[in-house]
C-alpha cells in the first residue's frame, strides 16, 4: 500500500496531455469542502465488484473532514461531509460496499456499511475487546467477515466472524503469521472463506493455514503473503524479494525477475535498495500482480506494473510509468493509490486537482496492457 499523503504545490493548470472537462461547481451549503494536491488521501476501503474506493479528506483547517467516493466505473467521485458522532476505523476489501466500524462501548463494536454518504449499521453489535485491532472483508459469496487480531508472541491471533442472518457467527480463531495489508482478504476465486495472513478461514469447517512453511528467512513471519488458490502462493520479505511457492511452502523460490532485462539471474538492481516491490490494493487474485518501484534516480522514480506468467517463476511487464501525473507547469504529482481490479483493469490516483470550478481526483488507467492518458474525476457535492 502506498503512502497516502505527498505534499505538492497546488494545481492552477489542466493535466498535461489531457482533454477535461470543466470541474462540477460545488453547492452554496457545502462551500467549505477543499480538495487540493496538499490535501491528504487516506483510503479506507476498495469495493472490487463495483470498482469503487472511499476515500477520507480531512480539512486543513481544523474542520469536519470528508469522505469521497471515487466511481472508477462510472467516471465520476461524490463527497459527502464526515457524518457526525463516534468516529469510524478500519479497512475493507472485496466485492461489497465499504465496511467500517464504530465503537458501541469499551468492550462493542458496531460493524457499518458505506452507502450514498452514510454509514448504516450492518448486524448485531459485536464483542471485542479495546486492544484487538479490526480488518474487515467480503467473501466472494457477498457475505461480509470481521477478523480481529491480538499480539501472541511473534505471531498474531486471528478471530473471524461472518454475518449470517443479522449475526456475528464466530468462525473460529487461529494463530497466523505473515499479515499484510490488509490485514484480511476474500480468498482467491473457487476458494471459500476469507484470509488472514497465512490463515484461513471458512463458512464451515475449521480454519487452517493454506501455507504449511514460510521461507527459510530471517523474520518471515513479519512479510507478507498472498494466497492464489490451491497450493500456490507468494511470499514478500523483508529483504525485498518476492518468493512463490506451488507446493503449499514445502519450497520457495525467489523471483529474480526485473523489469527491462532479459531472463533472470544475479541482476545488477538491489532488491530493497534500487527497487521495492509493494502490492497494489483491491484484487490480488491469479494471476498474480506486483508494483516493482525504480528508486536509483530518487527524483526520476519509476513504477513497473507486473502480472505472473504461465512459467514458474515468470513475470511480465504490463506497464511501466514515471512515479506521478506531469503538470503543464513541469511539476509531478507521484501516485498515493495503485488500485488493481482484476485481469489488466488498473488505476493510478494521485489525489486532489483543484480548479477554479472545484475539485477533482487526478487519475490514469490501465486496460488492455495499456496505459491510458490522464483524467480527471469532477467531484460533485451533494
Amino acid at each position: 500500500m502506498r503512502a497516502q499523503h505527498r505534499n505538492v504545490p497546488v494545481l492552477s493548470a489542466l493535466v498535461a496531455g489531457a482533454t477535461l472537462a470543466a470541474a462540477l461547481v460545488a453547492a452554496p451549503a457545502h462551500a467549505a469542502f477543499r480538495c487540493d494536491s496538499a490535501s491528504t488521501l487516506t483510503l479506507l476501503g476498495v469495493d472490487t465488484g463495483a470498482s469503487r474506493a472511499l476515500y477520507a479528506v480531512p480539512q486543513n483547517d481544523g474542520g469536519p473532514g470528508w469522505l469521497v467516493e471515487a466511481d472508477f466505473a462510472g467516471g465520476k467521485a461524490r463527497a459527502w461531509p464526515s457524518p457526525e458522532g463516534e468516529a469510524s476505523f478500519g479497512e475493507s476489501t472485496g466485492p461489497g460496499a465499504v465496511l467500517a466500524a464504530t465503537r458501541c462501548g469499551a468492550k462493542c463494536l458496531q460493524v457499518v456499511r458505506f452507502r450514498d454518504g452514510a454509514w448504516q449499521p450492518l448486524g448485531e453489535p459485536l464483542l471485542s475487546p479495546e486492544s484487538a485491532t479490526l480488518h474487515l472483508a467480503w467473501d466472494r459469496g457477498g457475505a461480509p467477515w470481521v477478523v480481529l487480531h491480538a499480539l501472541a508472541g511473534s505471531s498474531t491471533s486471528a478471530t473471524a466472524y461472518r454475518l449470517e442472518g443479522g449475526d456475528w457467527v464466530s468462525k473460529g480463531a487461529l494463530s497466523v503469521r505473515a499479515v499484510g495489508n490488509p490485514g484480511a482478504a476474500p480468498a482467491p476465486p473457487g476458494e471459500d472463506g476469507v484470509t488472514t495472513g497465512d490463515g484461513l478461514f471458512t463458512a464451515a469447517g475449521k480454519p487452517r493455514r493454506f501455507v504449511q512453511a514460510l521461507p527459510k528467512l530471517a523474520g518471515a513471519e513479519h512479510g507478507q503473503l498472498v494466497w492464489l488458490g490451491g497450493k500456490a502462493a507468494l511470499h514478500l520479505g523483508g529483504d525485498g524479494l518476492l518468493r512463490t511457492t506451488a507446493d503449499a511452502g514445502t519450497n520457495w523460490e525467489p523471483v529474480h525477475w526485473q523489469p527491462l532485462t532479459l531472463g533472470q539471474g544475479a541482476l545488477a538492481w538491489r532488491p530493497g535498495q534500487d527497487y521495492r516491490i509493494e502490492w497494489p490494493d483491491g484484487e490480488r487474485a491469479a494471476p498474480a500482480a506486483a508494483i516493482w518501484n525504480d528508486r536509483r534516480v530518487p527524483e526520476k522514480g519509476q513504477l513497473f506494473l507486473a502480472t505472473a506468467g504461465a512459467a514458474p517463476g515468470g513475470w511480465r511487464l504490463l506497464v511501466s510509468t514515471p512515479d506521478g501525473i506531469l503538470t503543464e507547469g513541469g511539476e509531478r504529482i507521484p501516485y498515493s493509490s495503485v488500485l488493481r481490479f482484476g485481469g489488466e483493469r488498473w488505476v493510478l490516483l494521485t489525489g486532489c486537482v483543484s480548479r477554479q470550478g472545484g475539485a477533482s481526483l487526478a487519475i490514469r488507467r490501465v486496460a488492455d496492457g495499456k496505459l491510458g492518458a490522464p483524467e480527471l474525476l469532477k467531484i460533485a457535492v451533494p
